[in-house]
C-alpha cells in the first residue's frame, strides 16, 4: 500500500482490518476475484464490494464499511440480492448421472457414519452409572437426531430417484458463503468475500445461509421471500431438505458446561429444522389444494 500510512490493524469476524490515513480497509488472501467480478458485470449484477486499486502482492484490499443495519432487515436484503444473483446466472445442462451418483453416495456415507456415531455415543452414555447433565440432555433428545437423520435419508432417496429420471438440470453461479457476516446491508447492499464462488446447484447458497443464521433469524419468512423470486424445483427441495436435516455431529469434550451448551445448540437446530420442513410442506400442500380446487 504505497504512500499510505498504516495506523493499526485488528480483526473483525476473522477478517484483518487495517486503519490507514485513507480510511479503513480489510484484507483477504488473493483469489480470482477480478475474474469473478468481470463475470458478474457481464450478467448485470452489481451487488459486490469492488476491489480497491491499492497494490498488495498476497492480499486483496477492500474498503471497510461500517454496517449497523438491523439483522432482520439485513436478512431480507440478503435473500433478495441472493435470488437476483441466481436469476441472472441460471443456465441448464445435461444431467451427469456419474456426478449425481457420487453426490448420493457421499451423502449416504455421511448419514451412515453419523447414525453409527450416535448409536455408539448412546451406548457409551447408557453404560455410565450416573449421567452428567450434558449426557442426560443428549439422551433425552437423541430421538430427535435419529428422526432427522431418517427423514434426511428419505429425502435423499426421493432426490436420487427424481434425478435418475431427469435429462436436464439447472445450475447457477453461487456466492459460496452467503450469510450475515459476508453481506453489507443498507442503502448499497452487496456481498463481499467471493473466494468460495463457483457454479453449482442453486440450493447450496441458501443451505449455507440457513445453517449459519437459523439461530439468529426467522427462516420461514426469509425462505418464502427467496422462493417467491426463485422457487426451487421439486428435486431441489428434496436435496435442500436432506442437507439441512444432516447436521454436524456432537463431539463431547471433558468440559461438561461447554458440552451442555453445544448439545442445546444442536437440539435447537434439530427442532427448528424439523418445524421448518413441516411448515414448508404444509404450505405446499395448501397451495396444491387451492390450485386443484380452482
Amino acid at each position: 500500500m504505497n504512500n499510505i500510512f498504516i495506523h493499526k490493524y485488528f480483526y473483525i469476524r476473522g477478517k484483518k482490518v487495517i486503519e490507514t490515513s485513507e480510511g479503513k480497509f480489510f484484507m483477504i488472501p488473493k483469489s480470482d476475484s477480478k475474474k469473478t467480478f468481470h463475470y458478474l458485470e457481464t450478467k448485470k449484477f452489481p451487488f459486490f464490494l469492488p476491489l480497491e486499486t491499492l497494490y498488495r502482492e498476497t492480499y486483496e484490499i477492500y474498503r471497510y464499511i461500517d454496517d449497523d443495519t438491523d439483522i432482520h432487515d439485513k436478512g431480507i436484503d440478503l435473500v433478495h440480492i441472493l435470488s437476483l444473483l441466481h436469476i441472472k446466472t441460471t443456465t441448464y445442462q445435461e444431467v451427469a448421472l456419474d456426478n449425481v451418483k457420487k453426490i448420493y453416495e457421499d451423502i449416504l456415507k455421511q448419514l451412515d457414519l453419523l447414525f453409527q456415531f450416535y448409536q455408539e455415543l448412546v451406548e457409551q452414555i447408557m453404560s455410565h452409572i450416573y449421567m452428567a447433565p450434558d449426557e442426560y440432555l443428549f439422551i433425552r433428545n437423541s430421538s430427535v437426531f435419529y428422526q432427522n437423520l431418517e427423514q434426511s435419508r428419505q429425502y435423499l432417496e426421493m432426490w436420487y430417484q427424481k434425478k435418475k429420471n431427469s435429462s436436464k438440470e439447472r445450475v447457477v453461479f453461487l456466492h459460496g458463503s452467503p450469510c450475515l457476516d459476508t453481506f453489507i446491508g443498507g442503502n448499497n447492499p452487496c456481498f463481499m468475500d467471493w473466494k468460495f464462488s463457483h457454479k453449482g446447484y442453486v440450493i447450496y447458497d441458501f443451505l449455507y445461509f440457513y445453517k449459519k443464521n437459523v439461530q439468529r433469524l426467522e427462516m420461514q419468512s426469509l425462505f418464502q421471500i427467496y422462493q417467491s423470486k426463485y422457487p426451487f424445483l421439486e428435486e431441489e427441495k428434496y436435496l435442500f431438505y436432506c442437507l439441512i436435516l444432516l447436521d454436524e455431529k456432537i463431539e463431547f469434550t471433558s468440559n461438561h458446561y461447554e458440552n451442555t451448551v453445544l448439545v442445546q445448540e444442536r437440539v435447537s437446530y434439530a427442532l427448528k429444522t424439523k418445524q421448518f420442513i413441516l411448515e414448508q410442506n404444509q404450505k405446499n400442500q395448501k397451495t396444491n389444494q387451492e390450485e386443484f380446487s380452482e
